[in-house]
């Protein structure tokens, strides 16, 4: 018996150690670098990179969708801000299957989000923002919006 109980431990053991660890704060920085941002409700993680420091982010619901829009600090008064003195590089939107039905312009929907899958009944689309804040010029990149879609999962 506790040779099988050994065994069993040395498995658990095992197991545990091959698992990627997740941060368990979206505000600290992983050992890699990044920023994971989980949203248990919609059922998935994305990726951030290390640029999106001091990120916050806001919840809008509606009868249809939710949209999980990101902030990132900026420092360019001139560019319009939803919330002071940060700037809006992204909204992840994640639409009920009704919600989704009740689209009447699909085209206006894909001139300025991209579909990025589906879970659990909800569709899910990003949006980046169209031009960025000055301070963002030397920060953001093709590369880190293609990193972003690609490091988003469903949990």
């Amino acid at each position: 018996m506790k040779k099988i109980i050994a065994i069993l431990c040395l498995f658990l053991f095992l197991t545990a150690c091959g698992q990627p660890v997740k941060p368990e704060y979206m505000d600290q920085l992983a050992s890699d670098g990044n920023f994971y941002y989980t949203n248990e409700d919609l059922e998935f993680t994305v990726i951030l990179p290390p640029e999106f420091i001091y990120y916050q982010t806001q919840r809008v619901k509606t009868d249809y969708y939710i949209d999980i829009e990101f902030f990132v600090p900026t420092s360019d008064t001139s560019y319009p801000q939803l919330v002071s003195g940060y700037a809006r590089p992204l909204i992840i939107r994640a639409y009920s299957e009704y919600g989704w039905t009740q689209i009447t312009d699909m085209d206006a929907i894909s001139e300025n989000y991209k579909q990025v899958g589906k879970n659990n009944g909800n569709i899910y689309l990003f949006k980046f923002w169209d031009r960025f804040p000055d301070d963002w010029k030397n920060k953001w990149s093709e590369e880190i919006r293609k990193n972003i879609l690609e490091n988003f999962s469903f949990n």
